[in-house]
């Protein structure tokens, strides 16, 4: 079988990913803005350009000349060289060129509609003309008037425009430096990725997720052995005394009553429950309890049979969360001397966990609330962390396995939560019709 991905290169896969897909959203974002910012500053400076060229008196005075071109041309290439734009080109009421960056052009109608700056307005887009795809900007071009009667007729036109090529050039350049910066910034972020990766591992001793589990099942094992060994202890020491003092027929009175009521063994404490993850759940939980000052019983009744099959298996772990849960959280709201009493009962539709208690119970408006991680009923201590989980997590696989979990009021006078797993159907096949067989045959 494939061996799993280890713990550290799950983390170090994470991080990586983490900081790949937030480089390249940045680069993304940044370069659109790096665009708009460059298409922004390029159409400024063709406005103040082309501006500039329509209020330039020598500009206008031109157009009343027997040859505008000859004026126009040279002052419009000057113009063009000084600002770096692609051209300046200048146009009479009718379109036809006064200059051009290829004299051959001059004299001809533009290319392009100059209907708008003609009308007034100014126009600003992307269009195709003699010297190609070119970002450009077109204004009026008014003639003189007398005294302050504001801007005479529309004259011309003058346009000012930069070849897109230009521009996806420019853009290269910036966006090579953009990209030098992204890549350094993705190794650094790598190189933490694998020191954080490398830190989390020594923090937790180079364990991986299957050995810490291990060790959980072995926080729990060891915990029942100890009481185990608390209680035997004590045994001891009472049969110890007893015989010291010479009471000999006490001590095997004492005796006889520890061998059945004394050991916890799993057929003592829930002889009809015959899977073994539950019976052990419920023997460990027994014991921690009575070391608690809890009395644990569960009722006689209980009876589940051994998993059967997968499906069965994986029922009866998501039941032992459940139940451990909803029995650690009893035993927390009763205190000592309290009591604690568990029904486990399975049919062919539903296995039901129920754990009712003596303690002050849930109120009503609390009954969905608990349910929620971080929730407790109890008084925040700095100390625990742990606060608001079980009842939670409860709450989560009976979600996930489509069941149900209710809190209503229990018999000892505390809280009764009742947990309903749907029991999976057995995977069966389906016999072969007889007509087929008989086909085949």
């Amino acid at each position: 079988m494939r061996r799993a991905m280890t713990l550290r290169a799950q983390l170090l896969v994470l991080q990586v990913v983490i900081v790949l897909t937030l480089v390249c959203t940045t680069g993304v974002v940044a370069s659109m803005l790096q665009e708009r910012q460059l298409r922004g500053a390029y159409l400024d400076r063709m406005t103040g350009v082309a501006q500039s060229v329509a209020r330039l008196p020598a500009i206008r005075d031109a157009f009343d000349g027997p040859d505008p071109a000859a004026t126009i041309q040279p002052i419009a290439e000057v113009i063009r060289s000084a600002s770096d734009v692609t051209y300046v080109v200048v146009t009479d009421e009718h379109g036809i060129r006064y200059s051009h960056p290829d004299p051959d052009k001059i004299g001809r109608r533009v290319s392009t509609d100059p209907s708008v700056p003609l009308s007034g307005h100014v126009w600003t887009g992307t269009q195709t003309g003699t010297l190609g795809r070119s970002w450009r900007v077109k204004v009026p071009i008014y003639g003189d008037t007398a005294g302050d009667a504001g801007p005479g007729p529309v004259i011309g036109t003058a346009s000012v425009g930069i070849l897109e090529s230009e521009l996806r050039a420019d853009l290269r350049e910036d966006r090579f430096w953009l990209l030098v910066t992204l890549g350094a910034a993705t190794v650094v972020g790598v190189l933490c990725a694998a020191w954080v990766t490398r830190l989390v591992r020594r923090r937790i001793y180079l364990l991986e997720p299957e050995d810490i589990a291990t060790l959980l099942e072995t926080r729990g094992l060891t915990e029942a052995l100890r009481s185990q060994s608390h209680e035997f202890a004590n045994t001891l020491h009472v049969i110890s005394g007893l015989l010291e003092l010479g009471r000999t027929e006490d001590a095997i009175a004492f005796i006889e009553r520890s061998g059945h009521g004394g050991l916890l063994t799993a057929a003592t404490v829930a002889p009809g429950v015959r899977s073994p993850e539950l019976a052990a759940l419920l023997l460990v939980k027994t014991i921690t309890a009575r070391e608690h000052g809890v009395t644990l019983d569960v009722e006689e009744r209980s009876a589940l049979g051994a998993p059967a099959d997968p499906e069965d298996s994986s029922l009866h772990t998501d039941a032992l969360v459940v139940l451990g849960n909803l029995i650690d959280n009893a035993v927390d709201a009763t205190g000592p001397e309290g009591r604690v009493q568990v029904l486990v009962d399975a049919d062919g539709s539903r296995l039901l966990l129920r754990v009712d208690d003596d303690g002050p119970g849930i109120p009503a408006p609390l009954h969905q609330q608990v349910f929620k991680a971080g929730f407790s009923t109890k008084a925040p201590d700095t100390r625990e962390h742990s606060r608001g989980i079980g009842l939670a997590l409860v709450g989560r696989v009976v979600d996930r396995r489509g069941g149900e979990v209710a809190i209503s009021t229990s018999s000892l006078g505390g809280a009764r939560v009742t947990a309903e797993l749907p029991v999976p159907a057995p995977v069966t096949g389906s016999p072969e019709p007889a007509a087929s067989r008989e086909a085949t045959r």
